[in-house]
C-alpha cells in the first residue's frame, strides 16, 4: 500500500538507501471517478454520453502512461465514501462531475472546494452530493501524487483548494513529479472532451516519457475550437506542477 510505501521511505532516507528492484516492482495504483447519473435528461434535459467517453478515455490513457491497477466507477459507484475510501493508495486521480469553489464550514470568504459524487441511479444532485477538499485532504494524510485531474467547472481557478488537498503547490514551477488540471470557469463536457482527446493524443504520442504534460496541455490549448459557455466564461484549462514532468508514475524525488 502506498501508506506502507510512504513509512517504508522515511526509513530508507534515515539509512540512506533505497531499494531499486522494489520501486520497479509497485504498483501505483490510480483512481478514476464519473459521474454519470447527473448527466442524464432528467437532470439536464438532455442525455450527455460524455461522462462515458470521458471515463474510458482516462482509465486507458492512465494505463498507457504505466498506472495501474487503475480502478473507479462510472456512475452509482462514484461515492463520497468510495473516494475518500481509495485516495490515499493512489498516485493518479480523475474526476469527472459538477465542481465549484463553494463557502467553507467556517463562511465567507474562507473557501472549501468541492466536487459532486453521482447521485445514483435515477436521481439529480444536490448539496448534500459535495465532496470538499477539507474531507480529501485529511484522507490524503499529506500523501504525495503524480496526476490530479478535475474535470469540472471551477477547479482550476485560482481560488481553488482542490490542489492543496494532492499536496500540490500552485505553481508552475514545482520541483517534484506532480501535475494537476483542472478548468478555469463553466466548461461543456463537448470541450473537456475535445481538450482531453488532444492532452492525451500528445502525452502518450511519442516514445514512452519523451513528452511533457506541460507540452501536452500546450498542444490542447493550442489547438482551438472549443465552446464557451458564455462570452464572460471563455473555455480556459489551467494546470500546476511540474513543467518537465512526462507524466509517467514516479516516487517523490525532488530534482
Amino acid at each position: 500500500m502506498k501508506r506502507a510505501f510512504m513509512w517504508l521511505v522515511s526509513m530508507a532516507v534515515a539509512a540512506t538507501t533505497v531499494a531499486a528492484p522494489g520501486q520497479a516492482a509497485a504498483a501505483y495504483d490510480a483512481h478514476v471517478w464519473s459521474n454519470s447519473d447527473a448527466f442524464k435528461v432528467a437532470c439536464l434535459g438532455v442525455n450527455d454520453t460524455y461522462p462515458q467517453q470521458l471515463y474510458s478515455l482516462t482509465v486507458t490513457q492512465l494505463g498507457k502512461l504505466g498506472f495501474g491497477p487503475v480502478s473507479g466507477a462510472l456512475g452509482s459507484g462514484f461515492t463520497r465514501a468510495a473516494v475518500l475510501g481509495n485516495v490515499l493508495s493512489d498516485w493518479a486521480v480523475y474526476v469527472h462531475s459538477h465542481g465549484d469553489n463553494y463557502w467553507a464550514a467556517s463562511g465567507a470568504p474562507n473557501i472549501d472546494s468541492g466536487f459532486l459524487q453521482d447521485p445514483g441511479s435515477g436521481k439529480c444532485n444536490s448539496s448534500k452530493d459535495i465532496v470538499r477538499a477539507s474531507s480529501i485532504k485529511a484522507a490524503t494524510q499529506g500523501s504525495f501524487y503524480n496526476i490530479v485531474i478535475m474535470s469540472t467547472c471551477m477547479l482550476g481557478s485560482n481560488s481553488s483548494t482542490m490542489p492543496a488537498a494532492f499536496q500540490i503547490e500552485k505553481t508552475k514551477k514545482a520541483t517534484d513529479y506532480e501535475f494537476y488540471l483542472g478548468y478555469v470557469y463553466h466548461t461543456w463536457d463537448s470541450s473537456s472532451l475535445r481538450f482531453e482527446k488532444a492532452f492525451w493524443s500528445y502525452v502518450n504520442g511519442g516514445t514512452p516519457g519523451s513528452r511533457t504534460l506541460a507540452a501536452a496541455f500546450a498542444y490542447a490549448s493550442g489547438i482551438g475550437g472549443y465552446e464557451a459557455v458564455s462570452s464572460s466564461e471563455p473555455f480556459q484549462a489551467n494546470w500546476w506542477g511540474d513543467p518537465y514532468y512526462s507524466g509517467t508514475p514516479l516516487r517523490p524525488v525532488a530534482r
